[in-house]
């Protein structure tokens, strides 16, 4: 909960400029201007914290502290960092330790978001983790079947979606050929959890995974998103039980955590994001 120390608020407003919420609003105590917030309208984005000049907002009374700007990284350190992001799937057989792991999911607090209600659920326990994805590969048998397994309805996708339709064929067979979803087993998962009924939950939950993805980087720890955390754990009963989903709550994002058992050492040059623009001046 947001708190105004009225000792050290000059009552400039800035607060009330920023909250997009409108739930700050200014009232005189003694001759002085202080900021008041209606915590009911709140939806806790801290912005107003961030901007108070006297530090005089704070959450649940720890006192904010100022940015360090010379701890900021460079442009050049920045793309440093998104060009050596890349996805791991060989893991060492080495377990993170639970407080880092707890710092690096911490950062997705950080994120912008619309669902100021999501949660995050950790697995590392390996029995555990090997079945959740002995429920997935329950459902990658059934889509092999359903898809791929009998001709005519395989070439029906073929000629439908011919690319797409021949890749998911080959990966589902090695799935199945592996027995397992991983090509070595990774040490944590973290299901980003909550009501999909909120507007734009599902972004939200992206952006705090992204989040802890890059910490992770910094902290050396090698990540995976698991898109089939959201298609096939949440609908099934027997994973809702052993992550201890509640009602109303969805599985939104997943990531896979451990220490990397193959380095990657150079970054690829030369992608670019198709790019057009309209309006105003346009080329051709």
């Amino acid at each position: 909960m947001i708190v105004v120390d009225k000792k050290k608020c000059v009552g400039c407003g800035l607060c009330a400029v920023v909250c997009h919420e409108q739930c700050i609003s200014q009232s005189s105590s003694n001759g002085n201007i202080v900021e008041k917030v209606d915590h009911a309208l709140c939806s806790t984005c801290v912005q107003c914290i961030s901007v108070c000049p006297k530090r005089a907002l704070s959450w649940g009374g720890t006192t904010p502290v100022p940015f360090d700007k010379s701890q900021l990284p460079s442009s050049v350190q920045v793309e440093e960092l998104l060009k050596e992001r890349r996805t791991t799937r060989f893991f060492k057989d080495r377990k993170i330790d639970r407080e880092l792991i707890d710092e690096i999911v911490n950062f997705g607090i950080y994120a912008p978001t619309n669902n100021y209600s999501l949660r995050a659920i950790l697995v590392d326990d390996p029995e555990t983790i090997k079945a959740l994805d002995a429920i997935i590969m329950k459902f990658v048998a059934l889509l092999y079947t359903a898809c791929y397994k009998f001709g005519p309805i395989y070439h029906f996708l073929r000629a439908v979606t011919p690319k797409i339709s021949e890749k998911y064929r080959v990966k589902l067979e090695k799935g199945l050929q592996k027995g397992h979803s991983y090509d070595s087993l990774f040490t944590t998962m973290v299901f980003i959890v909550g009501d999909r009924r909120i507007p734009l939950s599902d972004v939200s939950a992206q952006y705090a995974v992204y989040n802890m993805i890059l910490y992770a980087q910094t902290k050396r720890i090698g990540n995976r998103i698991k898109a089939a955390g959201s298609i096939t754990l949440d609908r099934s009963r027997e994973a809702r039980k052993l992550l201890g989903l509640r009602e109303h709550e969805h599985i939104l994002g997943t990531l896979e955590l451990g220490y990397p058992r193959i380095k990657f050492s150079n970054k690829v040059e030369g992608k670019k994001m198709a790019i057009q623009w309209r309006g105003g001046r346009e080329n051709g």
